[in-house]
């Protein structure tokens, strides 16, 4: 499988993957593939575990967190296979940046072409734990707070385990040590030469309408996934779509309106007024 143009940036929860990861898809004008908006989709192509038969409580509160871990590993590991059939039916052009938390340094390192086109964020583990343990609890558990506590123990561990494989393979692992905007011109800084020697032809409006469409998808399956409640429809990021280069202009609309421009075929919303 050729995988030639794909730019993976993995770590833990909590470590900025996500908006660097969106920040140079927006600067570079590059495909963006998050791992978690594709969850729903993959849900029916994964295998049956023994972590999809349990109750709230038997993930969250009986569970030890190396037991957690060893389910996180699991599971990682065979959404990894699904990630690479996706991977392989984008276009070959432009480059692809990929981020999640499944993004295992092992993984990755068996289809990597050169190791500038992977990118691994730690967080120090203090701070880690203190931004993880500020987030609510975790819902349908009978101690949603002690659930917390123990998933971010477990967090803790992927964090651990992250680092030490990365380095270990001889991959860029760097420490998360000063703010949001100085970490993406360090990843750009890490992926400007595997950026400069792959493939610049961009249909940009069609790669923003295919991220939005990936969203919508999402966010409309995880709706029905709580069928019969009834969800509030709150406002999601969809990306611009006025192809222009450069472009990092979000549209904040509610699923249910995507979805009727979206069947009008009338795209005009989505583009945002140019300055």
């Amino acid at each position: 499988m050729d995988l030639s143009h794909a730019l993976w940036i993995g770590g833990g929860q909590g470590s900025g993957k996500s908006t660097v990861a969106r920040a140079l898809a927006r600067r570079f004008d590059l495909q963006l593939y998050v791992v978690d908006h594709r969850t729903w989709v993959h849900e029916p192509r994964m295998p049956s575990t023994e972590f999809s038969s349990l109750s709230m409580d038997e993930r969250w509160l009986e569970p030890s967190p190396q037991r957690m871990l060893d389910w996180f590993l699991s599971h990682s590991r065979h959404r990894f296979r699904l990630v690479l059939e996706d991977l392989a039916a984008l276009p070959d052009s432009p480059l692809a940046v990929v981020e999640g938390p499944q993004l295992l340094p092992t993984s990755v390192s068996a289809v990597l072409r050169s190791p500038d086109q992977a990118l691994f964020l730690v967080s120090h583990l203090d701070e880690q734990r203190a931004r993880l343990l500020a987030r609510p609890g975790i819902p349908g558990t009978s101690d949603p707070v002690q659930a917390r506590v123990n998933a971010t123990e477990r967090d803790l561990m992927i964090t651990q385990l992250i680092e030490r494989d990365a380095r270990e393979l001889r991959l860029r692992a760097v420490e998360v040590d000063r703010p949001l905007d100085e970490m993406v011109e360090l990843a750009a800084e890490h992926f400007r030469p595997a950026i400069e020697r792959g493939p610049r032809e961009v249909d940009l409006a069609a790669v923003r309408r295919f991220e939005n469409d990936v969203l919508a998808e999402q966010v409309r399956l995880y709706r029905a996934s709580l069928d019969p409640v009834d969800v509030e429809d709150w406002t999601l990021p969809f990306a611009c779509e006025c192809g222009a280069p450069g472009c990092a202009a979000e549209i904040e609309l509610p699923l249910r309106d995507y979805e009727t421009l979206s069947a009008a075929g009338d795209r005009r919303p989505l583009r945002a007024p140019t300055p």
